[in-house]
């Protein structure tokens, strides 16, 4: 949460999400109550609505350096040690977009998370037998840790399932029906 909100990130995202959500007439941080239902940042939306937008942002590309790094983290597990679905498969997440901003290059990437959720939900077992896996150890207030797990996976490939998933792709069988 405090990377997203990060005071060298804040032009940039405002910037992105004005620019790259339809309708879109003003971007603010959310309070740090909404984090827990996927929300860093609330788009005010010209016909009334609030859109809800997760960001994570990087400090570092490493794509820059090696192009075979051109991956996303996507949580499998939020809580590995009790088996509570990461963020990018669940789908009682408010979250309507992620933003991917990273801060050395300025690169970016704006993805519809219920497509997002979808795919990785069908996708991610699958994902995690073929990518680099990650844990992490956060540490408590209290002194106690849990561990979180993402899959790193390739960037096209999860655009390339999204469209694969809800582009509207013709079904042999049928037209041979």
């Amino acid at each position: 949460m405090a990377m997203s909100q990060g005071k060298s990130a804040n032009n940039n995202v405002v910037e992105i999400l004005l620019t790259n959500i339809p309708g879109a007439v003003n971007a603010y941080p959310a309070h740090s109550s909404n984090d827990r239902t996927g929300t860093d940042w609330w788009i005010e939306h010209r016909a009334g609505k609030f859109l809800s937008v997760d960001c994570k942002v990087r400090a570092e590309d490493w794509s820059a350096k090696n192009s075979s790094t051109d991956d996303l983290a996507l949580e499998t597990f939020s809580v590995v040690e009790k088996n509570v679905v990461g963020w990018t498969r669940d789908d009682r997440k408010k979250t309507d977009y992620v933003l991917w901003l990273w801060i050395d290059t300025g690169r970016w990437l704006l993805v519809p998370f219920p497509m997002l959720c979808g795919v990785f939900t069908r996708e991610w077992e699958n994902w995690k037998s073929q990518f680099k896996t990650a844990q992490q150890r956060t540490v408590r207030d209290n002194g106690n840790s849990y561990h979180s797990e993402c899959v790193f996976v390739p960037r096209r490939l999860v655009w390339k399932e999204i469209y694969k998933q809800y582009g509207g792709e013709i079904s042999v069988e049928r037209v041979a029906a």
